[in-house]
C-alpha cells in the first residue's frame, strides 16, 4: 500500500473512508445532491473496485465509465449506459442478489444509537421548525439492502447524533428497538463522521465506536454525540489515506472540490459553488472527463 499521507483535508479523509468501503462487485448508487459519494465511488473504482458500476438516481442509469466529478452536467455522466429501467425495479428487485451486491450512502439530519435516521423535518411535522431534503427512496431502500445501508455526516455534534426519543421523524430505518428490519435488510453498517467511523454491535445493534479520527481522541467523539455510545476495551485512530488515494482524489476525481460543498456553509460554500460554475463554464468540453483505471 502506498505510504500515508499527513496532508489532507476531513472531507478527503471522509471520502477515502467511504470508498474504502465499496467492493469489487457492488452496485454504487449515487444519489441526488451527494458529490462526496460520488468521489468516493469514482475513487472506489480508480483503486481497488474497477468492477464496480454506477447506479445514478439522476437519470435512472447504470454506467460503467468512471468520469470525474462534475456539479454542472451530471447528467452527461449517464449517457453512456447500458440498461435504462425504473429506480424501484432495479433497487428492490434486481440489486438484491447473488452476483450484484448494493452500496448506498444516505446522510441524514438526524441519527439515533440504532441507526434510525429523520431527513424529513424537525420539530412537530405538522408545523415543523425546519423542513429537510426528504426521504425519496430511503424509506424502502434502508429496509431492503440485503448489504446494508451506510451512513455519513460532516458534522459529528449533539444535534446530529440525538437519542431516539428526540428523534423527530424516522424516515430511514436502522435497528428499530434494537432488530433488524422485518423486510429482511441487514440494517445500517456504518456511519462516516468528520470526527469517527462506527458500527454497530452485532447483538445490542447500538452504535460502537470503532476508530477516531487522527487529531482527535475518545473523549471529543463521547462529548459530541447525544447518546451513549459503546466503547471498546480497545480502540485505535482511523487508518489516514495513502498518499496516492489524496492525488487521484485531488487530480483526476474531483480537481474542482465539488464534494467540499458537502462540508461548507454560508459565505464560504456560495464562493466555492461560484468558482464550481464558473470553471465548468470555462470548460471546451464539457463533457466530463473519462478517467481510465
Amino acid at each position: 500500500m502506498s505510504e500515508y499521507s499527513t496532508d489532507y483535508t476531513v472531507d478527503e479523509m471522509m471520502t477515502v473512508l467511504m470508498a474504502r468501503e465499496v467492493r469489487n462487485d457492488d452496485i454504487m448508487i449515487v444519489g441526488v445532491a451527494t458529490p462526496m459519494v460520488w468521489a468516493a465511488f469514482t475513487l472506489a473504482k480508480l483503486t481497488h473496485a474497477p468492477d464496480a458500476i454506477y447506479h445514478y438516481i439522476m437519470g435512472n442509469t447504470f454506467v460503467l465509465e468512471p468520469r470525474q466529478v462534475s456539479f454542472l452536467y451530471l447528467e452527461m455522466n449517464t449517457a453512456r449506459a447500458y440498461r435504462f429501467q425504473d429506480s424501484v425495479e432495479c433497487t428492490l428487485e434486481s440489486l438484491p442478489s447473488d452476483k450484484l451486491t448494493t452500496i448506498e450512502f444516505f446522510r441524514p439530519a438526524q441519527i439515533d444509537q440504532f441507526g434510525n435516521s429523520n431527513n424529513i423535518c424537525i420539530g412537530d411535522w405538522n408545523k415543523p421548525k425546519i423542513r429537510l431534503p426528504g426521504a425519496a427512496g430511503i424509506l424502502d431502500f434502508s429496509m431492503f439492502y440485503a448489504r446494508g445501508s451506510f451512513l455519513y455526516t460532516p458534522r459529528h455534534d449533539t444535534r446530529t447524533f440525538v437519542p431516539t426519543e428526540k428523534l423527530y421523524f424516522i424516515s430511514g430505518v436502522g435497528f428499530p428497538d434494537g432488530k433488524r428490519s422485518l423486510c429482511g435488510g441487514a440494517g445500517p453498517q456504518c456511519v462516516i463522521t468528520n470526527l469517527a467511523y462506527l458500527n454497530f454491535d452485532e447483538t445490542t445493534k447500538r452504535m460502537r465506536l470503532t476508530s477516531y479520527h487522527p487529531g482527535v481522541d475518545v473523549e471529543s467523539v463521547k462529548e459530541s454525540t447525544g447518546f451513549e455510545l459503546l466503547i471498546p476495551e480497545e480502540i485505535k485512530e482511523t487508518i489516514p489515506p495513502t498518499k496516492n488515494e489524496i492525488d487521484l482524489l485531488r487530480e483526476r476525481v474531483d480537481p474542482l472540490n465539488i464534494r467540499k460543498l458537502e462540508i461548507l456553509s454560508g459565505r464560504e460554500r456560495e464562493e466555492l459553488l461560484n468558482d464550481i460554475i464558473q470553471k465548468e463554464l470555462a470548460k471546451q468540453n464539457k463533457f466530463p472527463e473519462l478517467l481510465c483505471g
